[in-house]
């Protein structure tokens, strides 16, 4: 910004603490451009940016009676500005987003052949834990692994027993692990 719209946007600030609401036009169109680069690249998003840039304006329009002529109208402005963009980044932090990570690689979608001879070994061994349940048991974690689970209540007590059950003999067969 350059030191005649520098001093115009004071001259805009000053009338507007003292009611002239005739310089709200000119101190918005000084004001917005700045503020709203500002607020981008401190939040490194153009739409959270603008937002803060918003609020920022917000604030500065209806605490523009407090403003001490005193002071650079443009430090002041800014120094909303940044209250808002700290504001924007802890709601960020709070809701744990991250703008600018990238995201996650998708993992191997080939098994090493240790993990496949580990899962046949697993298979076999839970093939036969469940031949040694009830058949109900059987059939209940059968059925909860193809995915035909019932909504019902008494389907889910009876996969939660089939389960317990299920790691018991588990762990009696081959300990906690």
């Amino acid at each position: 910004m350059d030191r005649s719209a520098r001093e115009a946007l004071q001259r805009g600030m000053c009338a507007l603490a003292d009611g002239d609401r005739s310089a709200f036009d000119p101190v918005f169109a000084a004001l917005w451009p700045i503020l709203r680069r500002f607020a981008e690249r401190a939040l490194l998003d153009p739409s959270a940016g603008e937002d803060a840039a918003q609020s920022a304006l917000v604030k500065v329009f209806s605490r523009a009676a407090e403003f001490d002529p005193e002071r650079d109208a443009l430090s002041w402005a800014l120094g909303i500005a940044a209250y808002e963009c700290r504001t924007a980044r802890k709601k960020q932090a709070r809701r744990r987003e991250d703008v600018t990570a990238a995201p996650p690689e998708p993992g191997p979608a080939v098994a090493s052949p240790e993990d496949v001879a580990i899962d046949t070994d697993l298979q076999a061994a839970a093939a036969g834990l469940l031949g040694t349940l009830r058949p109900v048991d059987a059939a209940t974690l059968l059925a909860a692994a193809r995915g035909d689970r019932e909504k019902s209540s008494l389907f889910r007590k009876r996969l939660e027993r089939a389960l317990s059950r299920f790691r018991k003999e588990w762990r009696a067969r081959h300990g906690e692990d």
